[in-house]
């Protein structure tokens, strides 16, 4: 089993832990089918699933930047790559690459998150002198208002090269702030290109019930930059293949409560999509499970949950 699949199944059933205050923990790994025993509520079985498609090729690069992550920092951690984000292709590129993601896992505590910034340039270009706004393309472009709101004239603003903006709020208004400034000393027609930076997220798992037996190691998954998170269609495409695929691997498991575990390839998790495709589906193709759970971006939810199954009796 992929330490990816692993870790995404840890980490909703922590999830499961504290929204239900249980402590399921790890039995074992059998067939790709993980189980895990809580002393009350028994056992379950877990079948984890991608909910994007991959080139070999991605996943022998992801594996090879493991094993140098393995070796710069020992650790449990998951790196999650951003949709259009990616992976270093050589030196010297690789090695500044691993030098800032390690970087930013020597600050994250057990059961922490952050974010790996990487470096990107972004372009400015004053279109005329009416109006007050920004034509934003690429990841800054859902921030677009906030950026007009900055401005005298009308722009355009390239941001392609940022695949992730941060979540934290007072760099975001730093930014706005920095536009507003650079576009001032803007004529028409002109361009002016400046640095900021990518922020992938970044987290070490948490050990607790849910971590017991787990070994040291580190994991890349996220979006290929083959795959579109935002095209519901292949989305809906995915996830119908992924529950039939998990229905019939769970069919012969003795447990009684079954569990499916996604791992998305959003840029943030309220960004998913695969909730609505859920509901839209015939309610037969996810009737096999209990819990349909979604880890997507440092972040676990329910997708569908039996609340009698996971509840303790009052």
């Amino acid at each position: 089993m992929l330490r990816s699949h692993e870790y995404a199944a840890r980490l909703f059933l922590a999830w499961l832990n504290e929204r239900f205050n249980r402590e399921f923990s790890f039995e074992k790994v059998e067939d790709g089918i993980l189980s895990a025993v809580d002393s009350d509520a028994g056992r379950v079985a877990i079948v984890v699933a991608e909910l994007f498609e991959a080139t070999d090729a991605w996943r022998q690069r992801c594996s090879e930047l493991e094993k140098r992550l393995d070796a710069a920092r020992p650790g449990s951690y998951l790196l999650w790559l951003p949709p259009k984000g990616e992976l270093p292709a050589e030196e010297p590129d690789e090695s500044e690459w691993v030098r800032r993601v390690v970087l930013a896992a020597s600050r994250v505590a057990s059961g922490r998150g952050a974010e790996v910034r990487l470096p990107v340039k972004l372009a400015l270009g004053k279109v005329k002198d009416e109006g007050g706004y920004a034509s934003v393309t690429g990841g800054l472009g859902r921030h677009w208002t906030d950026i007009s709101t900055q401005l005298q004239g009308s722009f355009y603003l390239d941001s392609r090269g940022l695949n992730r903006f941060t979540r934290n709020e007072e760099e975001r208004q730093e930014l706005y702030d920095q536009i507003g400034m650079l576009s001032q000393g803007l004529a028409a027609g002109d361009v002016t290109e400046f640095e900021h930076e990518d922020a992938w997220s970044i987290q070490r798992l948490p050990r607790g019930a849910a971590g017991e037996g787990m070994t040291d190691g580190w994991a890349i998954t996220g979006c290929p930059p083959t795959f579109e998170p935002d095209d519901g269609s292949s989305v809906r495409r995915v996830l119908r293949r992924r529950l039939a695929d998990a229905a019939e691997a769970l069919s012969g498991v003795k447990e009684s409560t079954r569990i499916l575990v996604l791992i998305g390839a959003y840029t943030y998790m309220e960004l998913e999509n695969a909730g609505p495709a859920l509901r839209g589906f015939d309610p037969v193709l996810a009737a096999p499970f209990d819990a349909i759970g979604l880890v997507s971006d440092a972040e676990a939810k329910a997708l569908l949950v039996s609340r009698t199954r996971f509840e303790k009796p009052t």
